[in-house]
């Protein structure tokens, strides 16, 4: 049996958007003051962790991933890669907008939520953001087969990403979710065939 190939996928830390509770899709707001110390605490978490050794670190141009790995790049010391192909699903006319606007303005985009990815008006399909999970993790898995890689993107991106390793067709975007901010989800390819080993970790943030 070959070496797995590791893949921790690890949601930004708290952007001001997020604190604003708006959604962001590709906007680009940066992290807030508490994010900076979400990121910090994963950061010193990844470094505790002997048993785990990251070889390289990929994430989204998008300013609250991009500053999220950077902490974390430097923490471990380790090479960090920006790639637009982690961003964030593009939500069109939903950007900017919080939960109540959007239930009010578009209640069908909203309603659709409970038949799988939701609709999006004028942003990307749920088939465009798989097609760019199938092309992200294929480039990584070419790269780096067995080793260890931080992918840090965000909770839709990832959401798409395990339910394209994971096969788990449209139900799987009912069945999982893109966790907490700073959640990792682990998932091991061994001899071709993913397994998830672990979803939404965020035990970093409990700690005192």
């Amino acid at each position: 049996m070959s070496l797995p190939t590791r893949l921790l996928f690890i949601r930004h830390a708290r952007s001001v958007w997020n604190e604003a509770g708006r959604w962001q899709g590709q906007a680009d707001p940066p992290l807030s003051e508490s994010g900076l110390a979400q990121a910090q605490r994963l950061a010193e978490r990844l470094c505790r962790a002997t048993a785990i050794e990251i070889s390289h670190i990929y994430a989204s141009d998008l300013q609250r991933a991009q500053g999220t790995a950077t902490i974390i790049a430097a923490a471990l010391g380790r090479p960090m890669t920006t790639d637009p192909v982690w961003r964030e699903r593009a939500i069109g006319q939903l950007e900017g907008l919080t939960t109540d606007e959007i239930i009010t303005r578009f209640p069908d985009a909203w309603a659709s939520r409970h038949h799988g990815s939701m609709h999006a008006p004028g942003g990307e399909s749920p088939d465009d953001v798989l097609r760019r999970a199938v092309s992200g993790c294929k480039a990584v898995l070419a790269r780096h087969d067995g080793q260890t890689i931080a992918v840090v993107s965000h909770g839709g991106m990832i959401l798409a990403t395990l339910v394209h390793l994971l096969d788990f067709g449209p139900s799987g975007f009912m069945r999982l979710n893109g966790g907490n901010h700073t959640a990792i989800s682990q998932v091991d390819i061994i001899d071709g065939l993913a397994r998830l080993e672990r979803l939404n970790d965020c035990a970093h943030l409990e700690l005192p």
